[in-house]
Parts: C-alpha cells; structure tokens; sequence
C-alpha cells in the first residue's frame, strides 16, 4: 500500500472516531433502554409487526416493509420478547447519539462540544424512543445518517457522499415515507440560499435516482394494491386539529423538558449566523418540513426528524457558553437540567415504576404507549378461558376475530391452543377470510361495523378483559363475544369488515 493510500485510509477512520466519552454515554443509554425493555409488556403495534412481518411482501396497508421484517426477523432470533424486538431501537438511538457528535465535529466544535451534544441526545426524547419498536426509531436514525452526511457535503466534503444519501433514503422509504418531507424542504433550502453547485451536481440527482429505485418495490405494491398508504393517510388527517396541537409540546419534550433551549439556540444559529452560512439550507428545509406536516395535518412526530443538527450546533454553543465564565455555575446549571430532563423523560416514557405504582399514579392516562404495554397476558388468558368453555362442537368450528390488529397479535403470538385469529383491521384485512366451516366467532372488541345482526343470527358478551390493575388503556373494558349463525359466507361478509386507521 502506497503512503498516500494509508494516509487517505487513516484520515477516513479519523473521520468515524469519537471521544470516549461519547462512546460511554451512548453505551449506558443502550444499556438502560434494555434493562427496562422487558419490564412491562409489548405494546400492541409491536407485536402487529411481527405478525406482518410473518407475513412477508413488498408493502403492507400502513406502512412500507422494512420494520415488520425487522422485527419478525428479531423474534425468529431471539424469541417472542418485548426484549428481543427492542434490541434493536435501543442499539439505533444509541448510534443516533454518536452521530449526533459526529456532527458537532463537522460543524467545528470541540470533544468537549460533542460530550455536551452526546449527554443532550441521551437524556432527551432519543432515550423514549429507543423503548418500543416502531417504525420510528429506523426512521430518526436515517434523518440521521442522512443529516450528518448533509453536513458534510455542504460543506464542500467528497461529492461521491451523495450516493450514500441516496441509499440511506432508500432504506429509509422502505420504512416510513416521512423521509419526503425532508427531501421537499431541503429542494427548497437549496434554492433560496442559492447553492447551485448542489442543484447541479450529477451526484446529488444520481443519489435521488438511487432513493427511487430503492423506493420502487414498495411503490409498485401500492399501487398493484389500490394505494392504501394513502387511504392511511386521509385517515390520519382526521385528526389534523388534534395532531397540530401536539407538535410544539413533542417538540419540547423531544428535544429535553430543561434541555431544550440548547436545541433551540443550534436551529437559530443555523438560520442566522454567518458561520452557518454553508449550512443554512438545512436550517431552512427543517422549517419547510414541519410546515408540510402542519398542512398535511400528519402526526406530530413526523416533524421531529431534523432535531440531530439542530442539538448539535446548539451544544457547540452551550460549549461556548459555559467557556465565557463562572463556569462552575454555569456547568452545574446544565448539569442539574440534564438530570431533570433525563428523569422526567424516562418517567413519561419508561416502564421504571413497580406496576402497583404505575396503576395509581396519573401516568397511563397522560402517556398512553406506556399504559398499553400492561396486560396482555389477562388479556390472552381471558380469550382462551372462553375458548375452553365453548362446547365441544362449537369449538371445533369457531374462529376468533379481532376489532384491530392490536387485539388479534397477541392471541397470535401469545395464545396457546386457540382457532385461527382474523381482523378486517389494516393489513389484516389483505391476509383474507377465515374458511367457510369457521362459522361460531368469538369476537374481540367493538364491532365495526356497530351493526353486528347484518353478519349473525344472535350474539352475546360473555367476558370483559380486565388486567387486574385498572390501569385504563386500549383493552381494559373489552368484551368478548360469542356469535352463531352466520348469515353469509366470509368471502361475502369480509369487505363489510375492511376498516384502514
């Protein structure tokens, strides 16, 4: 090897290092997402992507197919554990922290600027995240990845960056299109701060060509499929008002309850300071992204993907900051605002108190995801019970169906000697009927529709979950039904049952 090719080789691998610091934090942040991971229980969309992802294909009713296949593919691993699905969230939040410092190195901060960024990223929204495994956490480490390659290449980096971008996205698209937004605002960034040299870069285009043809199997599915990601999405906008209303609190949690003016003074900064100049489009695309999510009335996490930047160039200046004097104040100050923010996200967000604690205190109503990840094994046990109790006959013929995936996953991955589980519920739905000698139902849930004497002769409740807590989430109160006499066989029955939310 020539000395220039090992001189080129230490400089890229100086380019990936770290402070240690940073590698220590990260490390104890993905430690502690997993100490807590199996605490409670899984949460119902886990366990709906197992199920889909047990189901494989090019796409599915609400979203694309990386996540389901991650998490099937985690549980033929590791097991059916909320542990061995959320391996992997926590592993990407914890890389996300590092790429956050490595981001604070290219925008000209010191080690110690990249340890503030790190202890920030840690102790904010990135440690919540990091504890269910959702198509969210593959989504903010691709806004990362992607960020940090932004910045360098604005910056004047090697061009050929692009084409990792462009893979980067296209994975990214084959787990949630929210990537879009960042696309639209960063054409528009381009432009209004005039970096043509990026519009015109054959690189830049190639990497969207590359995005696109990653994007393409899911694209054709949709379309093959009668787009239902957009049916999806029209459904979501119903609740436009409710989700407007929730992205500045998101952001604020997000970002650190004590902790967000450092995030807030990097997304000035990248407006206004002259040093950011190369940078500004970023800054830009951010504001662009969140106002499409605001028009578009899509949920208020889909905002939240630009934060990395923003939290980075903030700790270069909270750096600065704690340099100018009374630095002991100042660095107890940050200190102490650190640990609140850490502690009152992982209260929110982390299954840390004993379950007699939990159910008395305010949280499963003020913070749902928690409250549904308890009781799911009342829940099966419920089901089976009254399995058991059908007649001989009846049980030989009966099949469960669910109101939602949320209901039907469990019984699938937890249930023990129950018939066959169907739902009309998003993707459910397109995995078909039950078999027309499948005519006694045990029904879970509220009927959609409400009417159910269009679909059977009688039917009446004869359970109602309760996961001995009163912990109020999803499931507590359910009942569970059994119905006889079906008036119409399934194949005419099920596009009545179709329901996409």
């Amino acid at each position: 090897m020539t000395t220039s090719a090992t001189g080129s080789s230490k400089r890229r691998l100086a380019s990936l290092a770290v402070p240690w610091p940073v590698l220590l934090i990260a490390g104890l942040m993905v430690a502690v997402l997993l100490a807590v991971a199996g605490s409670y229980g899984f949460h119902g969309d886990e366990m709906y992507f197992v199920v889909a992802g047990q189901h494989p294909a090019f796409g599915y009713v609400d979203q694309p197919l990386l996540t389901p296949l991650l998490s099937a593919a985690s549980v033929a691993l590791f097991g059916v554990s909320p542990t061995a699905v959320r391996l992997l969230p926590a592993l990407e939040m914890g890389l996300i922290v590092v790429l956050i410092s490595l981001i604070v190195r290219d925008l000209g901060g010191t080690r110690r600027a990249q340890t503030l960024a790190a202890i920030t990223a840690a102790l904010s929204g990135y440690l919540g995240a990091g504890h269910l495994d959702t198509t969210t956490e593959p989504d903010l480490l691709a806004w990362a990845i992607i960020l940090w390659l932004l910045v360098k290449l604005l910056a004047g980096g090697d061009r050929r960056l692009w084409l990792v971008v462009g893979v980067t996205a296209g994975i990214g698209l084959e787990n949630k299109d929210t990537l879009l937004f960042l696309g639209a605002g960063l054409a528009v960034g381009l432009v209004v701060t005039r970096r043509w040299d990026v519009v015109r870069s054959p690189w830049a285009w190639a990497a969207i060509g590359i995005a696109f043809l990653l994007w393409l199997p899911n694209l054709v599915w949709q379309a093959a499929n009668g787009w239902p990601q957009l049916t999806m999405a029209r459904a979501i906008s119903q609740y436009a008002g409710d989700n407007r209303g929730q992205i500045v609190p998101l952001l604020w949690l997000f970002t650190g309850p004590f902790l967000f003016p450092v995030t807030a003074a990097g997304l000035i900064w990248v407006l206004r300071s002259k040093a950011a100049a190369p940078w500004r489009a970023i800054g830009i695309a951010a504001l662009v992204g969140l106002l499409l999510v605001v028009i578009s009335g899509g949920k208020a996490y889909y905002a939240i993907g630009s934060v990395p930047v923003f939290m980075a160039a903030g700790a270069i200046l909270l750096d600065r900051w704690l340099a100018r004097g009374h630095r002991r104040v100042r660095a107890v100050g940050f200190a102490t605002a650190a640990v609140w923010s850490g502690a009152l996200i992982a209260l929110l967000t982390l299954p840390i108190l004993p379950l007699a604690s939990y159910a008395k205190s305010t949280l499963p109503a003020t913070v749902p995801d928690v409250a549904n990840t308890v009781g799911w094994p009342q829940y099966v046990a419920t089901v089976e019970g009254v399995v058991t109790a059908l007649p001989a006959d009846e049980r030989a013929h009966a099949v469960i169906l669910t109101n939602d995936y949320s209901e039907a996953s469990p019984l699938i991955l937890l249930g023990t000697g129950l018939p066959p589980v169907y739902s009309g519920h998003n993707s459910y739905w397109s995995w078909g009927p039950p078999p027309p000698d499948l005519t006694v139902v045990v029904h879970v849930g509220d009927w959609r529709p409400a009417d159910w004497s269009q679909f059977f002769v009688g039917c009446h409740d004869v359970a109602h979950i309760d996961n001995g807590l009163g912990i109020p989430n999803g499931e507590q109160g359910t009942a569970v039904t059994v119905c006889t006499g079906l008036r119409a066989p399934w194949v005419t029955i099920w596009p009545s049952l179709r329901t996409i939310s």
